[in-house]
């Protein structure tokens, strides 16, 4: 039995690519991406282990409507293996105007692995936002390794300073926890919205506690031994793999009965509705600072934020 698991994975770039034989396997994507997309996915067996990417976007507008701020500046990296960025751009636009704000700019970067000289590409797009009179970004979408690199070149060129506000989506953020010093410190004073989850509890403890004596031994010039919430959701989906082999439902294929899955993971609730997990999930508003972040506030569909980031 052949199962896929991925954290990068788009179902329309996969259809193309895999022979016929393949498309029975069970595919499990471990990022968030928009519901209407996974309705229209041809393969029958694309599992997206992530929540709809319209919460997301909601939060961020949320944080936008708390500091009155008008306009904003739209950045992500034009990337196939990511949510569709039209469909992202149209989910934040619509919750920018509920907070009657709106997208004064957007800048697409073409993906990092078909760029001959990144650098540069981004010190040319950073120059130019940098002449706008708009100071508020938001980077809706992005692999670590270009919103590393956007950093370092914003943090040199006076991006950074007070009067300019970043704000990153969970597809970045969920990773502060694992970004080395260099890293972070060219990120001082962004703003975050991170998955929430269950940190104290036992089984995260347990978890914590094995993951970092491993990868201690295995990467001991790493400053950070902490797990993602990337690490966190690949466990849980390989668990719940597992779960699905040894559970008989009749007839029911392997992707069913991961479908049918209802248990707490790591990362939180592991229950599927049309391919996706059902959620909805809270956010961690964090501001990086040092070499870590503070939690400021938390967000939910339902509630809302739990305290004024303004008094922050």
């Amino acid at each position: 039995m052949q199962v896929v698991v991925g954290t990068k994975l788009d179902a329309a770039t996969l259809f193309l690519s895999i022979d016929e034989n393949s498309k029975d396997v069970p595919i499990i994507s471990l990022t968030s991406t928009a519901s209407p997309e996974i309705a229209s996915i041809p393969l029958p067996h694309f599992i997206q282990m992530g929540y709809d990417v319209t919460l997301h976007m909601h939060c961020i507008a949320c944080i936008i409507h708390q500091f009155h701020w008008p306009k904003v500046t739209a950045i992500y990296e034009h990337n196939n293996l990511f949510a569709s960025h039209s469909e992202i751009l149209t989910t934040l636009s619509y919750s920018l105007r509920l907070v009657n704000a709106e997208i004064e700019h957007h800048v697409a970067f073409p993906s990092m692995a078909i760029l001959s000289n990144p650098i540069q590409t981004i010190e040319q797009e950073l120059t130019r936002l940098k002449n706008r009179s708009n100071r508020v970004f938001l980077l809706i979408q992005s692999s670590l390794e270009f919103a590393t690199l956007l950093f370092e070149k914003a943090k040199e060129m006076g991006m950074m300073e007070k009067g300019s506000v970043c704000i990153i989506a969970d597809d970045v953020a969920n990773h502060l926890d694992s970004l080395d010093s260099s890293a972070t410190f060219n990120m001082q004073g962004v703003i975050g919205c991170k998955t929430n989850f269950m940190e104290r509890s036992q089984t995260f403890k347990r978890f914590k506690s094995m993951f970092r004596r491993k990868f201690v031994l295995e990467y001991p010039e790493e400053e950070r031994s902490q797990p993602s919430f990337f690490a966190l959701r690949a466990y849980d989906a390989v668990w719940t793999i597992a779960k699905a082999l040894e559970i008989s439902q009749g007839n029911f294929s392997l992707s069913e009965n991961i479908l049918h899955s209802d248990q707490e993971g790591l990362s939180g609730k592991i229950r599927f509705k049309g391919r996706m997990l059902l959620g909805p999930p809270s956010f961690k508003i964090v501001n990086v600072i040092g070499k870590g972040y503070k939690e400021l506030a938390y967000w939910s569909m339902e509630c809302g934020l739990s305290e004024s980031l303004v008094e922050h």
